[in-house]
């Protein structure tokens, strides 16, 4: 039977299996006994986002279902990645080997961040999938009549565990604020191995996700057959979650910086899942990431143990790791190529400089022009001191300049950068107020001037909270500081600097 452009339509009879299955939750099948859909199979090519998930190895191996919501991020149910059932899933990477596939791509999964009110979780794959179109989220709640299509890779009636994704038609029953009640139409049922899989609603222009399957009777499906006849369902809905996915997508922090000594910066990104990524500059694009080192994720938020920095400190051309602890300590991790080592201790005593949010920021660029990262003290009276880097330490300090305090918080006038722009191999201050506005002032040796404005309209590009963030760094070789702009929706593109303006850029790669 065809499931294309599904519409909603009147409950035929009445609405009790919905009603049976919200009072015997806890009866239902959930994901950690799974291993599809048992409906008819899908055609080649139809719904291709919905990806077949294995987790765990051995005989401890099971399946799942998940769809793909972005290039890198599947949506599925967070009760697939419980080591047992019912135990707690933490946010960060799998506690089982989990992998997911996607038509003839098999990709490893790498976090699992899962939400807390219901049974859905945001799954990263270790790269992107470019070749399929990510489903879109629905706006609108399901409501009691309507049918929806279900999918997945779980159990068929006769198969145990299929290599083909099955499809089937299900009415919706009812509807709270995280679940909704489903009935499997002619015999459809939801299986062991479609947990996670999706429940979409057609539209004009396709399918939208609704819910993510989550618990079922498992009507008619192998092994349940003669045992089992009620083919209903409770899914996790998704519909209105797509600010948490954004959301999700954009929990890390992305940098600027030379790793590979080539002249050119690089693109590293720090993951929510503690893995820093190195997206090599290969002149017109950055290429895939690669993990250079991991462990990381209690940096990401700045709110936990501290944060990371990326800046060449020992004067090789090579942008060495930073880590700044929350008991104050900075302690310089050298860059050996492919690794950064286990590092030094440099400094200690700025516990209350992680964020801005206490007596200042720090900052690490070379500022005397000796190819050695420097450490700016920028503090919340304003003051800007810039303490030299003399190969093992850096000295008690020279203040710079004044009147930066509205610039700490980045929440009240701006924020500020520092970097390279003019190309005589010194730091100079760029000044990003809230109204948008961009200004360079140059550095003369001992401050920094009044400055020339370069660029405007990125009033909504200040903490990354609004639709995106900026970095500077030198992606053409030429010594010069260009801008880099970094989107809500994944783009990362660079516009060159002219001497006096960054250029209309061009994207470099998507994330």
């Amino acid at each position: 039977m065809s499931h294309r452009g599904i519409r909603t339509r009147r409950a035929r009879g009445a609405l009790t299996a919905g009603v049976a299955l919200a009072a015997a939750a806890g009866l239902l099948t959930a994901a950690p006994a799974a291993q599809a859909v048992s409906g008819e199979p899908s055609a080649a090519g139809d719904h291709s986002f919905t990806a077949r998930l294995v987790i765990g190895e051995g005989d401890a191996m099971r399946g799942c279902s998940a769809a793909l919501v972005h290039r890198q991020w599947l949506l599925t149910a967070t009760s697939c990645f419980a080591s047992t059932p019912g135990a707690e899933v933490k946010s960060g990477k799998p506690a089982l080997k989990s992998t997911a596939t996607l038509g003839d791509r098999t990709l490893e999964i790498v976090e699992v961040v899962p939400r807390d009110d219901r049974d859905v979780a945001m799954v990263r794959l270790a790269e992107p999938v470019t070749t399929v179109q990510p489903v879109k989220l629905a706006a609108d709640a399901p409501v009691a009549g309507e049918n929806l299509l279900g999918a997945g890779f779980g159990r068929t009636r006769t198969e145990w565990v299929p290599n083909q994704l099955h499809t089937g038609e299900f009415r919706v029953d009812s509807a709270t604020a995280t679940t909704v009640a489903l009935t499997g139409q002619n015999g459809v049922s939801v299986c062991k191995g479609d947990t996670g899989g999706p429940a979409l609603r057609g539209t004009d222009s396709g399918f939208e996700l609704t819910a993510v399957h989550s618990r079922s009777w498992q009507g008619g499906c192998f092994g349940e057959a003669g045992t089992e006849t009620r083919t209903g369902a409770v899914d996790a809905r998704v519909d209105g979650l797509a600010g948490w996915v954004k959301d999700v997508r954009n929990r890390d922090r992305s940098h600027s910086a030379d790793i590979d000594g080539d002249g050119k910066a690089d693109l590293v990104v720090l993951r929510s899942n503690g893995d820093i990524v190195v997206h090599r500059n290969q002149g017109d694009s950055f290429a895939p990431g690669r993990v250079m080192s991991g462990g990381w994720g209690r940096f990401v938020t700045w709110k936990d143990m501290g944060r990371l920095y990326f800046a060449d400190v020992n004067g090789d051309r090579k942008a060495d790791l930073i880590v700044h602890t929350s008991d104050g300590n900075i302690a310089v991790r050298t860059n050996h190529g492919t690794y950064w080592d286990s590092g030094t201790h440099w400094s200690t005593g700025w516990g209350r400089f992680i964020d801005g949010s206490d007596m200042g920021r720090l900052y690490f660029e070379d500022v005397n022009g000796d190819r050695k990262a420097d450490l700016l003290v920028h503090t919340s009276d304003g003051n800007i001191a810039v303490r030299t880097n003399h190969g093992t330490y850096w000295d008690s300090g020279t203040h710079w300049s004044t009147g930066w305090g509205r610039f700490v918080t980045w929440k009240d006038m701006g924020r500020l950068y520092f970097e390279d722009v003019n190309g005589d191999g010194k730091a100079d201050l760029l000044v990003h107020t809230s109204d948008g506005n961009i200004a360079v002032r140059t550095n003369h040796g001992t401050y920094w001037d009044q400055g020339t404005h370069w660029s405007t309209g990125w009033g909504r590009f200040i903490d990354g909270s609004d639709m995106g963030t900026l970095m500077f760094g030198d992606a053409t070789g030429d010594g010069k500081a260009d801008l880099f702009v970094h989107t809500k929706d994944g783009e990362v593109a660079v516009r060159t600097n002219h001497g006096n303006y960054w250029d209309s850029g061009k994207v470099m790669i998507t994330l």
